[in-house]
């Protein structure tokens, strides 16, 4: 006998379709569909989205009815106590032509639902034989299952409402992506588990909150513990990958950046972010940079400055298979960056080692990044240059750069410098090879050499941070471009087809390249008179000779600042700046001009 109670409107999980997991459709075709009637379990949810079976293996049935067990209701409360989800209501099999619930179905959920005060609506799910009626869902090739939500009502009654029905194909979208989410589980049997000795139990997803919304905890297969955190909203709302932090273990996970587009299939979008949550490499990305340079895959580099031409080779140094990176800055992303970097407006306000990181991992999961937020001259760089293999000087402080540079020098380890000039207009590129013999970053570019008199002016006049000038991307980036290949080339080594190039440079002691990106620049009109061929952008090689009296690669080089010193001689050399900026306060005209004390406007500050 059947019955049904008048239907009523209602809010929350019954305002709209009843949302399965094919998952857990599939598990009711296999499990309950699959032998006669009746055969029955309940069902779990995280939130509006209903997860797992759990099939009554110890109730007793008939061709007509199902005694639910104790043994379900103390397994349903065991699996919400450990978090696997919370009862949504029940699931069984009918005979053939009877596919809605009965009298007794309906009262049984009904003293159910007396018994969980904190729940006000549960479900009846029908499953019999036949082609799916309007609202129904298909189960397998043969069966169709009805839904049906009983609620509390304002006056303490129940209201029966057939509902729609909804599959979200969140199981084959993770089989996709390589993960397998246990849409089942059962009843152990009086006298022990289902599964033999030492047979793998299912690892049944969890459900945590997150934002104050529950979400599913799909643990990710990775070296690395990981997991997508799926929100009820799936495919709709996107999940938000998380991984472990390097040496932090399970407990310490962090969310990568998940972005979603909900019009766009969501199976490619999910096999990305389990990508990015299991550190995958992408198959083949490097396909067409190892022929030149081999696997860079076990290289480090460390990149100090990740302004315009820092971000630049970094992001270069990744697509070509860099494994590993260390991104040294103290700056946040400023509006001004995004005309020549390779960050985005999302990216403003966030400290530039983390912003570039996100967007490392985005191009290659698999990519480790560790970020220092701090000026260069506050980091221990004996640290930090440890298991380096490339340094990469991109600074806007030529004090700190001579000190990574010399540090770099007394440690062996080859370093490319890139600094632009005066409104991009030219600049430079500096290898140095300790192995080779090259002459040191000082000899090359610092304090006195004729390339000085060419970068943009320092703040204060202290020999402090070079200040931003308007400059032109492409210029910036034609530049850099050559610092990146060249980092490549040392990174590949010599028998490479992108190292072979160096090899003449490195010999003839060839390690200072200055490019312009002006058809005109300072010396280059009189070297290039006469070739009216010639335009921007245009370069020259210059030989630089190591001084017998440098303390970086002289005949008695000496050891680079300590953490402690260099510490002390940047308080020291801040504390300057500071009264000097007060004396001239103090001395400026008070003319109403909009100029700083001192005089001048000052420019905003930007790396290059």
């Amino acid at each position: 006998m059947t019955a049904t109670l008048p239907e009523r409107t209602a809010s929350g999980l019954d305002a709209g379709p009843i949302r399965l997991t094919d998952g857990l459709v599939n598990a009711i075709d296999d499990r309950l569909a699959a032998v006669p009637p009746e055969r029955g379990g309940a069902i779990l949810g995280c939130g509006d989205l209903l997860h797992l079976l759990v099939e009554d293996t110890s109730g007793r049935y008939s061709g007509a009815s199902w005694d639910i067990s104790a043994g379900l209701s103390a397994a349903v409360g065991r699996l919400e106590t450990a978090g696997h989800g919370t009862l949504a209501g029940t699931v069984h099999t009918h005979p053939a032509g009877v596919p809605d619930p009965s009298g007794t179905d309906i009262a049984t959920t009904r003293a159910a639902l007396d018994l969980n005060p904190h729940l006000d609506h549960l479900l009846i799910a029908v499953v019999t034989e036949g082609a799916p009626r309007e609202g129904d869902l298909p189960v397998g090739g043969r069966h169709r299952m009805s839904l049906h939500l009983l609620r509390r009502t304002a006056d303490g009654e129940a209201a029966l409402a057939r509902r729609r029905g909804e599959i979200v194909p969140l199981g084959a979208d993770l089989a996709a992506a390589g993960i397998t989410m246990e849409s089942a589980t059962g009843i152990p049997p009086r006298g022990g588990p289902r599964t033999r000795p030492g047979a793998r139990r299912p690892s049944l997803p969890g459900v945590i909150r997150l934002n104050r919304r529950p979400r599913l905890a799909v643990a990710v297969p990775s070296a690395r513990p990981a997991a997508l955190f799926i929100d009820p909203g799936y495919p709709h709302v996107g999940p938000i990958a998380v991984a472990a932090v390097p040496g932090g273990g399970a407990a310490a996970l962090r969310p990568l950046p998940s972005p979603w587009d909900p019009v766009s299939p969501p199976g490619p979008q999910l096999a990305g972010l389990a990508r990015a949550a299991a550190g995958q490499r992408i198959p083949r990305a490097a396909d067409r940079a190892w022929p030149l340079t081999g696997s860079l895959a076990s290289a480090r580099v460390l990149v100090a400055g990740a302004g315009s031409v820092g971000s630049r080779i970094a992001e270069d140094l990744v697509r070509s298979g860099v494994g590993s990176l260390a991104i040294i800055d103290p700056d946040p992303v400023e509006a001004a960056n995004l005309s020549r970097t390779v960050y985005a407006a999302a990216d403003i306000g966030i400290p530039k080692p983390d912003a570039l990181a996100a967007r490392l991992r985005a191009i290659d999961p698999a990519v480790a990044v560790e970020g220092q937020i701090s000026p260069l001259g506050l980091t221990d760089l004996g640290r930090m240059l440890d298991g380096i293999s490339l340094v990469v000087a991109a600074t806007d402080d030529m004090g700190e750069q001579a000190l990574l540079a010399h540090h770099a020098y007394a440690a062996g380890i080859p370093m490319v410098a890139c600094a632009l000039y005066k409104a991009a207009a030219a600049g430079e590129v500096v290898i140095t090879v300790p192995a080779a013999g090259t002459a040191c970053w000082s000899c090359a570019v610092g304090a006195g050499t004729p390339g000085d008199q060419h970068r943009p002016e320092r703040d204060y006049g202290l020999g402090g941070r070079l200040a931003g000038e308007a400059a032109l991307g492409p210029s910036i980036h034609l530049v850099t471009s050559v610092a990146a290949s060249a980092a490549l080339g040392l990174l590949a080594g010599p028998g490479s087809p992108a190292g072979s190039q160096l090899t003449r440079l490195l010999a003839e002691g060839r390690t200072l390249g200055l490019i312009a990106t002006t058809p005109d620049w300072d010396f280059f009109r009189q070297l290039f008179a006469g070739m009216d061929h010639q335009h921007a952008p245009q370069s020259v090689w210059v030989r630089v000779g190591r001084s017998s009296s440098c303390p970086v690669c002289g005949d008695q080089p000496t050891p680079p600042l300590s953490s402690e010193a260099a510490v002390q001689l940047v308080d020291a050399m801040s504390r300057l700046r500071e009264q000097i900026r007060h004396e001239q306060a103090g001395a400026a005209p008070t003319a109403d001009n909009g100029a700083e004390p001192g005089g001048g406007t000052t420019p905003e500050k930007e790396r290059t």
